[in-house]
């Protein structure tokens, strides 16, 4: 019966288009409480996977999933029902601000296609939110790519390289690629735009290109972030100038602080 319904859905969206969906998540914060209420986090994705079928209810309203990326990352989401649901999907940062949006991804599908290209001063936090367009109780899965055309995969350090993030309006800030990446990233960032006016400010880029051994990805990261030594297979180093401060057991590792004179 579900699957007939769908059907019929299908053909009435191509005589009279559903109601453009427009819902507002400026006002959440994951540490109140009302939190859950809203929203329900069902786990964490990366890049390449896909995630089981998760089931939806209309209590809480949303259902999100958490990802690592990195600025200039272009991110290609699929949200899928295997019951006949008809997905709405959001790609939000760590604000919960909107980055991109869509319900029926074409006129044959009620399937969600978002994609997006994350901005220069985005957090690595993101999420995946998605939701039933009726509400309607039903299971979907989540399909996350990085359709970027240039590497940004690393094992340690040295494979990674900040380079100039360019575009149209060039600011100061980089982007973190594989050190083979670097010609890629180039022509990728051409613009190809008419001329226009852009802002005059310009970025004193202070962050360092570092590999992220969580998603084995390359990020732009301030030094006094940057975790350094420790007891583990591989170690992060600091850049020049700065120096590895442990606070009291080296095992553990430390942080990196500026080289005194």
């Amino acid at each position: 019966m579900r699957f007939l319904l769908a059907s019929a859905l299908l053909a009435a969206c191509a005589q009279s288009p559903k109601t453009a969906v427009s819902d507002d998540f400026s006002g959440l914060d994951a540490k109140a409480d009302s939190f859950s209420y809203r929203m329900k986090i069902v786990g964490s994705i990366d890049y390449g996977h896909a995630s089981s079928s998760t089931k939806y209810t209309k209590t809480p309203r949303y259902r999100a999933f958490k990802f690592a990326g990195n600025a200039g990352d272009h991110v290609d989401v699929w949200v899928r029902s295997t019951d006949g649901g008809d997905a709405v999907a959001w790609v939000l940062d760590n604000g919960f601000h909107v980055l991109g949006s869509n319900d029926d991804a074409d006129a044959t599908t009620t399937d969600a296609h978002v994609t997006v290209t994350l901005p220069a001063n985005a957090s690595a936090t993101h999420y995946i939110v998605f939701r039933d367009y009726y509400t309607d109780t039903a299971h979907f899965t989540v399909d996350l790519a990085d359709a970027q055309p240039y590497d940004t995969s690393c094992h340690t350090d040295a494979d990674c390289i900040a380079v100039d993030a360019a575009g149209c309006c060039p600011d100061g800030t980089n982007v973190a690629v594989n050190a083979n990446a670097a010609d890629a990233y180039a022509a990728f960032a051409v613009c190809t735009m008419p001329p226009q006016t852009c802002p005059q400010h310009v970025v004193v880029e202070t962050r360092v290109a570092q590999c992220n051994f969580a998603t084995n990805h390359c990020q732009m990261i301030q030094p006094e972030d940057i975790h350094c030594g420790g007891f583990v297979t591989t170690q992060h180093t600091c850049p020049e100038n700065f120096t590895c401060h442990f606070n009291g057991v080296p095992d553990a590792g430390g942080t990196c602080v500026p080289t005194q004179p």
